[in-house]
């Protein structure tokens, strides 16, 4: 039983350390999310810095609604990356319960039934891990997704100023 635990320690022990990994690249992507909205935005509003310069040209309807609804979901592309980057509550192991084995006459006597609660703790630490990044991986995707229909109405909008269909 000793080395089946030790081999599924070992495996438990390398999920938690790939966990641990895609928290971190998801937070990354949140942050690329961020900054690539506000590129955006900022090409959107030059944009329309431009195409207005000319006091006789009146953008249409049609382009306005785009850019306002492209705008706005850059906002939300962006909030989506923050709340990527968000502290999230992730599990800890609580400093008391180390603290008062490591008080024990026994503390270091590695038994069954210890080796099993160690390695029950750390699969729910990785169960939680994976649950919040789950999440963060769908919010990531979700922001991705609106970024790129902004883009799209962005690309729409462009093309009726250039090309109009009047």
């Amino acid at each position: 039983m000793g080395d089946a635990l030790g081999r599924h320690h070992s495996l438990l022990l390398d999920q938690l350390t790939e966990e641990r990994r895609k928290k971190g690249s998801l937070e990354q992507r949140g942050i690329a999310i961020i900054s690539t909205s506000g590129t955006l935005v900022a090409i959107v509003l030059g944009f329309v810095a431009l195409a207005t310069r000319n006091p006789a040209f009146v953008p249409p309807a049609t382009v306005v609604a785009l850019l306002v609804v492209a705008l706005a979901g850059l906002v939300v592309a962006a909030a989506a990356g923050l709340l990527v980057n968000a502290p999230a509550r992730m599990p800890v192991i609580d400093a008391q319960e180390l603290l008062a084995i490591a008080e024990q006459t026994d503390w270091d006597h590695v038994d069954a039934d210890s080796r099993r609660a160690e390695y029950r703790l750390q699969a729910q630490l990785l169960m939680e891990i994976r649950r919040v990044n789950r999440w963060r991986a769908r919010v990531v995707l979700a922001g991705l997704l609106v970024e790129v229909c902004a883009l799209c109405l962005m690309a729409v909008s462009a093309v009726l100023v250039l090309n109009p269909l009047t």
